[in-house]
């Protein structure tokens, strides 16, 4: 629950995980393997084996950080002992030896049944045909059948790292396991990566159990030796990046050696409700940090939703959270508890919140009291878990306590001073707490817990330390440990030894686009450690489908996991989901709520329920994918579901962005690709996807510059004059005459920048009829192939085209390196002048633009500081002098984020051109014969009303015929009436010409009386 969920992607959620590679070590050779070894509670204090520290700025001798070194590491009888040993006896066992898969590895990365055992080892290069990838999905497992059973030593798995260039990352851990029937199996270790997640040069890692050194963890033996025909290798998933694995060797002896055993197995099962959980079955967490919006505050009538159960008008009818964890986030100058950033100042400000005469606490015990006894239990006792804030190791300035102003930073005093002095925080807010509760006297709250932010063991070298003294000082007080890790958090199957006493495992599944499965997942691991999972969920899920579905499917996953029926359980619900769809109007979001309920009780029944249809409207007409609108309509979708039952819920996205019906939306300015995604949820949701096609032309066009007219957009009246000029004529030529169409919309794009140049229009008028250029000028990127460097997770729908398919919400995101590109071939070069990119908040801080004929010659467009170019927020327009090449590359040089980089769009245009439209344009020339007269009319195309216009006709001979002057009106227009005559009979020929006009407009007209 760090930040409240808020990890913009799966990877971001282990962020404290990854660790960067020093420069020392980018620089000097990589070891080829490093050894991760089992797990023991014993190795936890004084020795780093077990907890893998990256510190990038202390290389050891070898020019490699501690942690590299330390994972490899043992004792050295041990070592000794276990050599011996398997000179004299060992072999690998597994060798040329067929296995099974879980699941099949992707086609991609093959593997022919025996790539695991044939002894070729893979290099360092991703290419080498020795590694097998899987990519997302469950843990994978890959068993061996050893044919009989046999004496088991050691058992080694071989794993590659090269991220982020090739996006492999070595799992967080590895599991091995033997069994006798290849259905019940006994634990041999747990295994975390000592390696770590982070940038650098390709590595290796070796998981590794030794019997001689580990034991057998699994069964409470004392052997040595495991005694078994078959072997489980397991290994969890990262959700968006690749795991390669080679070889997996098996060492051991045939037959039963001396202090070989048989490993009792396994029965993973969820952490039941009990003296663990301190009674506690269903825990509900309010978070009461501060928010500006005042959320973190609560009152008696936010809890009572949560405690208990209400009927729609109110009314408790049951009791529903029977323990409730209050944490708090951030602070109110904006620090984070859960990461170590707060001060003694800023826990007290906590405190005092919590615990003041009308705080958070005293709400929940008036809540409490007041259900009680509506219920009929006035002796009802809530029980309460409270949690205490990480004390950060960077923190050097916390506060005086007992006249000691203490610093977490070891740079201060050392490794062992930090540490204590983390401790002697820990001790003072345990204090704090129970003095302040006991003061209070809370008649129906039992405080029972104290729960810890940090949502995996620290990677650092105190941080298990710190665990298991926060552990004894908390069980001194007679509370139970809490925690809740991610699903990402490192060393969770260690939560026993370092002190917890119940641990809720998070699925994340609910704030990622992940496949069902992760559910199952979580609740495997969550069985295997011996703990249990989280429900998750938040107010999305009362207005998005998709989220409504995904709160649905933990619902039916812990039905059938087990979970409903036999586990401990945490609830996340954001800030007030609960609350909200207790009081929810809207039966179908009240009945999620219903389904809660009958959740926590164990009564929930699986919900696969198919959605009905929904039949969608566009002002009032059945709505079709792919209609064409224009851009001065409204538009107004609807929809009505058939067979309603009453508790199916619609939800609408336009655009990627939520949308209600009935909302009227005006796309003036907005041309091009639209979509209306239609969810409709029951048990299970349908998504239908309406293409809206808005187009724009010289009538819609008009019809917005005379809007911004109205809204005072233009300093004077000559600029909408002159712009409305230049769409008179392309209206002119619209479907007969493309040339000239574009020769005029290309004036007016020319004009409209001269108009913002001078500061005669506002930005906002500009932009808008901006959009309106750039879609009927053209881009040449659209639909055309595109290749990148890396996709984010390799997410299908981050994929690099996504930014070449004119639709504003779809997006090519890359992978979190600097060095990263994007190109779309034109499939011919062409000539352009500028390049548009719609930023998502994963902007570059700098890049370059490049262009090439062929893909391996590449120069800038932007010729000077090197190329390099500074990055805007938003939509970003460079212009630059016309260039002709076929493909055109976005070269990453610096990100701005922790992210990679994403943008909506990526166009390409030329809108050159703009210069052939002359002061005086459009002229007509028209003999009414019967009439006796010819008119000649035109515009002055800088739309001035007082302009003075020159007209000199002459006949075939060159005479002149007639010379005269009008005044041009107030829509900028001008016209002659001229009496026909026999002088003007055959080729005439005429100028036009006003005051600065170097060179007037000549045009000819023909007169043939008849």
């Amino acid at each position: 629950m760090i930040s409240n969920k808020k990890w913009g992607s799966a990877l971001l959620a282990a962020v404290l995980l990854i660790a960067p590679v020093s420069a020392v070590q980018a620089k000097s050779p990589a070891p080829a393997v490093i050894s991760a070894q089992a797990e023991d509670a014993d190795q936890i204090e004084g020795n780093d084996a077990g907890n893998p520290r990256f510190v990038p700025d202390q290389p050891t001798d070898a020019g490699e950080p501690d942690v590299e070194q330390a994972s490899s590491a043992s004792n050295t009888n041990q070592a000794a002992a276990s050599s011996a040993v398997e000179e004299t006896q060992f072999r690998n066992l597994a060798a040329e030896l067929p296995y099974e898969w879980s699941e099949e590895p992707e086609a991609s990365r093959p593997d022919g049944g025996y790539k695991l055992t044939d002894g070729k080892y893979g290099t360092l290069d991703m290419n080498d045909p020795a590694w097998v990838g899987h990519l997302r999905g469950k843990t994978r497992e890959v068993v061996f059948d050893l044919g009989e059973e046999k004496s088991i030593g050691k058992i080694t798995a071989h794993f590659l790292q090269d991220y982020p260039t090739n996006s492999i990352l070595v799992p967080l851990t590895v599991s091995m396991y033997v069994s006798d029937d290849k259905e019940n199996w006994g634990l041999l270790s747990h295994n975390a990566t000592q390696l770590l997640w982070g940038e650098g040069p390709p590595r290796q890692e070796a998981f590794e159990w030794d019997g001689n050194r580990d034991g057998i963890k699994g069964g409470n033996t004392d052997g040595k030796l495991a005694y078994a025909r078959y072997v489980k290798v397991t290994f969890t998933m990262h959700p968006t990046q690749w795991s390669y694995i080679d070889e997996i060797e098996i060492r051991g002896t045939d037959g039963q050696a001396d202090g070989s055993v048989k490993v009792p197995a396994e029965h993973p099962q969820f952490m039941a409700p009990g003296e663990a959980t301190a009674g506690i079955r269903n825990l509900g967490l309010l978070y009461n940090g501060y928010y500006a919006d005042g959320l973190g505050d609560w009152s008696k009538e936010r809890i009572i939703p949560n405690i208990s159960y209400v009927d729609k008008e109110g009314n408790p009818k049951d009791w529903l959270f029977d323990g409730i964890l209050y944490l708090g986030l951030n602070t109110p100058q904006g620090h984070d508890f859960g990461l170590g950033e707060t001060n003694l100042n800023e826990w007290n400000w906590y405190l005092d919140k919590t615990f003041k005469m009308d705080g958070d606490m005293q709400h929940l015990n008036e809540a409490t009291k007041e259900v009680a006894e509506k219920l009929g239990h006035p002796d009802h006792k809530e029980k309460v878990v409270l949690m205490v804030p990480n004390p950060g190791e960077s923190m050097r300035d916390f506060g005086v306590i007992n006249g000691e102003n203490l610093s977490f930073n070891a740079a201060d005093g050392g490794e062992e001073v930090a540490l204590a002095n983390r401790v002697k925080a820990i001790q003072w807010w345990l204090d704090e707490v129970e003095n302040r509760w006991n003061a209070a006297g809370y008649s129906n709250l039992e405080l029972v817990g104290i729960y810890w932010l940090d949502e995996q063991i620290s990677t650092s070298q105190s941080g298990p330390a710190l665990l298991q003294a926060a552990s004894e000082k908390i069980h001194n007080k007679n509370l139970k440990f809490f925690w809740i890790p991610h699903f990402m958090g490192y060393k969770v199957f260690m939560w026993k030894d370092v002190g917890f006493d119940n641990v809720a495992f998070q699925p994340n599944y609910f704030f990622e686009a992940l496949d069902y499965d992760r559910l199952e997942d979580a609740a495997n691991l969550a069985k295997q450690y011996g703990i249990s999972n989280e429900v998750e969920f938040d107010d999305r899920m009362l207005t998005d489908g998709v989220f409504r579905e995904r709160f649905i499917d933990y619902l039916n996953s812990g039905v059938e996991t087990g979970l409903m029926q036999n586990g401990y359980r945490a609830y996340y619900q954001g800030n007030n989901a609960v609350y909200n769809a207790a009081v929810n109007q809207d039966p179908s979001n009240r009945v999620l709520y219903d389904w809660l309920y009958q959740y926590v009780n164990g009564t929930y029944e699986i919900n696969n329920a198919a959605p009905p249809e929904a039949a969608v409207q566009l002002n009032g007409q059945s709505l079709q994918s792919g209609v064409l609108v224009n851009e001065t309509e409204p538009l107004q979708f609807t929809w009505q579901l058939k067979d309603d039952d009453g508790l199916t819920k619609v939800t609408a996205q336009f655009d990627g962005k939520p949308y209600t019906a009935g909302t009227t939306m005006d796309l003036m300015g907005a041309p091009g690709k639209h979509e209306l995604l239609i969810t409709v949820t029951a048990g299970k949701s349908q998504k239908t996807s309406y293409i809206i096609n808005v187009g724009a032309n010289a009538d819609s066009m008009k019809t917005l510059v005379n809007r911004f007219v109205e809204q005072n957009q233009f300093t004077n009246a000559e600029a909408p004059r002159s712009l409305n000029n230049y769409l008179e004529l392309m209206k002119r030529y619209e479907g007969t005459d493309a040339t000239q169409v574009d020769k005029y919309l290309r004036g007016f794009n020319a004009k409209l920048d001269i108009l913002l140049k001078d500061g005669v229009i506002k930005e906002t008028a500009y932009s808008a009829l901006k959009e309106d250029v750039y879609y009927l000028i053209g881009d040449l990127a659209h639909n055309k192939m595109v290749e990148a460097s890396s996709v984010e997770g390799g997410s299908p729908n981050l994929q690099p085209e996504k930014a070449v398919d004119g639709f504003p919400a779809t997006r090519w995101a890359s992978d979190y390196t600097n060095n990263s590109w994007f190109q779309v071939d034109l499939g011919e070069a062409k000539e352009f002048d500028t390049v548009r990119m719609n930023w998502e908040y994963a902007r570059a801080k700098t890049y370059k633009l490049l262009v090439s004929d062929d893909k391996q010659n590449w120069t800038s467009v932007i010729k000077n500081n090197e190329g390099i170019i500074t990055a805007r927020d938003g939509k970003e327009t460079l212009h630059f002098e016309p260039v002709k090449a076929r493909y055109v590359k976005f070269q990453g040089l610096e990100r701005n984020t922790d992210y990679g980089y994403s943008f909506y769009e990526f166009g390409v245009y030329n809108l050159a051109g703009g210069d052939a439209v002359t002061p005086i344009d459009g002229v007509r020339a028209v003999a009414d014969v019967s009439a006796g007269k010819l008119t000649i009319d035109g515009l002055v195309m800088n739309g001035s009303s007082q302009s003075k216009v020159n007209l000199k006709v002459l006949d075939s001979k060159g005479k002149v015929t007639y010379e005269g002057q009008t005044t041009s009106t107030v829509t900028g227009s001008f016209q002659f009436t001229i009496k026909l005559t026999g002088f003007l009979k055959g080729t005439n020929v005429a100028y036009l010409s006003m005051d600065g006009m170097s060179t007037p407009v000549k045009f000819t007209f023909d007169y043939k009386p008849q």
